[in-house]
């Protein structure tokens, strides 16, 4: 007879077996995990386990013949058999079902049951999607076609989405795609297919975004989705036109998928659909409404909204020559050069911001009035979404259009979203478009800055050598961003560069240049100067020169290439009295970006990587929800078990969530996969590392946790018996503590000692920052500040409502 390979030869350690492990357990909590089920992470050992997961059905007397050896009294005998049981999955159950029942042999019954728990209890699938993980993490040679082939016969959602995950991060070795992924593109399964086409769906790659169109055009309604979604999250403009006509044949849950991409694509020109029906006539309106906005923001329509928004340089004379009649002997000419000014709109605002320091008070005073009324709405700005949409359908003489309006670009949220289309309109047929280049020697600092920084970011940075003759500017910020976008090209000769911008004023451009060479040299960066002064900053500059002639050779500039490090952006989590709350953020500017209101006491939020969706947990709610920046659930996790203090979105996809008295991580679908219990419904707050690691902060305890929930260290502290959320995960094992009860923040190292503190008046959380200051937001103070080593406040954000916390990206 025939006998499925014995794939795990390691029998169980902890699950399984009485007798001690051999070896210790691994520091890789997935790996641990399948010790523990007495499964081996080899490479191999891990093909075979998903090929043998990939059978339809096993002979019955094989089965049963492993369930009687689940009864043996030698370690590696039922060791074997439970690893092959699992291994086997969902077919064993049936019989397993029977070995559970088995009265002769309770360690039959015993062990079965374990089995079970295994392959379809509550930890099977994430023992699955472990398994999952470390082979993509070892990715042996056919590690794509062994994942692709199981697809179909995942345990639930989140597996699949493991899988789908996994394959992301196998698809191109050396440049080249996985030729199994691409077999997969025609796979008869349409699970297959869509999983491929993901997969491959790189921004790195758009050679291959031909061959990945083709399953737009696909049989299968979800294909079709999955594949025009993947596209569209690339900024391919042939998806949109796909989406919008799948409207009309989606199920509710893509449907809302698809139209949640759309209305961020479209932002403030989204279409209000004020349709609940899931009716064939209710799906076909909203498709036509969308189709008519794809219409309406054709290639010329935007050029044409920014040209609008742009003065010529005939226009900016006409504009400051009626900045200059603001302080005509005429009541009535100074009121009308006012109103005109106000009809240029935002265009005239760089010029009424220079008149506002005029010497004359009269033109200055009108100057400001002109601004004010600018800033209320009184013209209209032009929409973030135009630049977005300009950088999806990339129209000729995109590059020039935007870079006429740099200098008017008003607000960091607008600024941002014209230097992303910019660089994503800066190179066409291979060469960086000629208006890009001319940029460089624009006489506006601004277009210089962006056209460097377009240029650094565009095809991966190959044309980023451009930029570097912008290092040696006469403007200071000119050469800051060219630098920071240098840098994040890696461009080792930036960094210089950076470390002598510590030095020159004005504060903001030290401040900026100082958090990103914290980014890079990590622990090993020199303590920040306690005071502002010239002397001081010399002296911290000459410690970063020291740094860089040291360590410079090993310092890791991949560390700066995610843009959203360097935003400056800084999110606040807001109540107010009546236990209502909402989430904004707020340029360097000081100014709202966006806004997320109508939360039931919001405690905490993260932004989450890309920059679109945010993680809010709300307190009283009971839920940690996903939204948009406009405040759209696109996931949520309700009815938990107590009030919620905060939320983490793990690597792996998954959601950990610490409530007052449990601390649990779902999947996607909601599903439970990991849980703690505390019944002394004293929990503050819990961060889980990326070893698998949990903190946990009581009212008078910091806990850490393994990956399986045993307590391996405590120390006593006292953050004020407050169930706020005051815990901040640092390196190498050290937290930052919010010490409400003395008005401090303490760092404390892996065995509690404390290493750090300062005074934090009416602290209520603390977060350290990149450039080594923290963050600190005051509920009853209702203010947020940023504090140096030294305690200075040297950052202040004051507001009518209670700030919870917040945080900088």
């Amino acid at each position: 007879m025939r006998t499925f390979p014995l794939i795990f030869i390691a029998f169980a350690s902890l699950a399984f077996a009485q007798t001690p492990p051999a070896s210790p357990l691994p520091a890789n909590p997935d790996e641990k995990a399948l010790q523990e089920a007495g499964l081996s992470a080899d490479g191999p050992a891990l093909l075979d386990f998903f090929r043998t997961r990939t059978r339809a059905e096993a002979r019955r007397d094989r089965l049963e013949a492993l369930v009687r050896d689940l009864g043996s009294p030698a370690a590696d005998v039922h060791g074997k058999a439970t690893a092959e049981l699992v291994a086997l999955g969902v077919v064993a159950v049936p019989v397993l079902r029977g070995g559970v029942h088995d009265l002769d042999s309770p360690d039959v019954a015993r062990r079965a049951r374990r089995c079970l728990e295994l392959i379809d209890g509550p930890s099977g699938a994430a023992l699955t999607a472990a398994a999952v993980r470390v082979l993509g993490a070892k990715n042996p040679p056919g590690t794509t076609e062994v994942l692709l082939a199981f697809l179909p016969f995942a345990d639930d959602a989140g597996v699949a989405d493991a899988v789908s995950v996994t394959l992301a991060g196998v698809a191109y070795s050396d440049g080249k795609p996985d030729a199994a992924l691409v077999r997969g593109l025609a796979d008869p399964v349409p699970l297959r297919r869509a999983v491929a086409v993901e997969a491959l769906c790189r921004a790195d790659h758009p050679e291959q975004f031909a061959d990945l169109r083709k399953l737009m055009s696909d049989p299968k309604p979800a294909v079709r989705a999955r594949a025009a979604l993947a596209l569209a999250r690339q900024n391919d403009v042939e998806a949109v036109p796909v989406l919008i006509e799948l409207i009309a044949e989606l199920p509710p849950e893509t449907r809302k998928e698809v139209e949640s991409l759309l209305g961020e694509l479209a932002g403030e020109w989204a279409p209000g659909v004020a349709l609940s029906g899931d009716d064939a006539i209710s799906r076909r309106i909203r498709r036509d409404v969308w189709a008519a906005w794809w219409r309406n923001t054709d290639g010329p329509a935007l050029l044409a909204e920014f040209r609008k928004h742009t003065l010529t340089p005939q226009r900016e004379e006409q504009v400051r020559a009626t900045v200059r009649r603001l302080g005509d002997s005429s009541y009535f000419e100074r009121e009308r050069a006012a109103d005109e000014l106000v009809a240029v709109g935002t265009a005239a605002l760089p010029e009424l911001r220079q008149a506002v320091k005029s010497t004359d008070p009269e033109v200055a005073r009108r100057a400001q009035a002109c601004v004010q009324r600018l800033e209320r709405g009184e013209a209209n700005p032009l929409p973030t979404a135009a630049a977005r949409l300009v950088a999806l359908r990339r129209p000729e003489g995109a590059a020039e259009a935007l870079l006429g309006y740099v200098p008017f670009a008003e607000g960091d949220s607008l600024s941002a979203e014209v230097i992303t289309a910019l660089a994503a309109v800066a190179v066409r047929d291979g060469k960086p478009d000629p208006a890009v280049l001319a940029a460089l020697d624009d006489k506006m600092p601004a277009r210089r800055a962006a056209a460097a920084e377009a240029l650094c970011r565009a095809a991966s940075g190959v044309y980023a050598a451009a930029a570097l003759k912008l290092l040696q500017d006469a403007d200071a910020t000119v050469r800051l961003r060219a630098a920071s976008a240098l840098a994040a090209a890696r461009r080792r000769d930036a960094v210089p560069v950076l470390i002598d911008l510590l030095g020159a004023p004005p504060r903001e451009q030290a401040a900026q240049a100082q958090e990103i060479l914290a980014q890079l040299a990590g622990d090993k960066a020199p303590p920040a100067p306690a005071e502002e002064t010239d002397a001081a900053r010399r002296k911290y500059r000459a410690a970063w020169a020291a740094w860089w002639k040291a360590d410079g050779d090993k310092a890791d500039l991949s560390r700066l290439t995610s843009s959203q490090t360097l935003l400056g952006y800084t999110m606040i989590v807001l109540v107010d009295n009546n236990g209502l709350g909402r989430v904004v953020e707020l340029g360097r500017d000081g100014k709202p970006r966006w806004e997320i209101t109508g939360l039931l006491y919001p405690v905490d939020a993260y932004v989450l990587p890309g920059g679109g969706r945010v993680l809010v947990t709300e307190y009283n709610g009971r839920k940690v929800t996903e939204r948009d920046l406009k405040g759209n659930v696109v996931w949520e996790k309700t009815n938990l078990p107590s009030q919620v203090v905060n939320a983490q979105r793990l690597a792996n996809g998954n959601t950990f969530i610490a409530c007052t008295n449990r601390l649990v991580e779902v999947d996607r679908t909601g599903k439970e996969v990991w849980t703690y219990a505390r019944p002394g419904n004293d929990i503050a707050a819990a961060v889980r590392a990326p070893n698998g690691q949990t903190t946990v902060l009581t009212n008078n305890t910091c806990l850490r946790l393994d990956a399986a929930g045993k307590e391996v260290k405590s120390f006593a502290m006292n953050a004020g018996g407050s169930w706020t959320s005051r815990l901040d995960l640092l390196p190498r094992g050290h937290v930052l503590l919010a010490l409400t009860a003395t008005n401090k923040v303490g760092e404390f190292d892996a065995d509690g000692k404390m290493v750090w503190s300062t005074d934090a008046p009416q602290v209520t959380t603390a977060t350290r920052l990149a450039n080594g200051n923290t963050l600190v937001a005051s509920h009853q103070g209702q203010r947020v500040y940023e504090i140096n080593r030294e305690g200075k406040t040297v950052w202040e954000h004051k507001d009518t409502l209670h700030p919870f916390r917040a945080r900088r990206r």
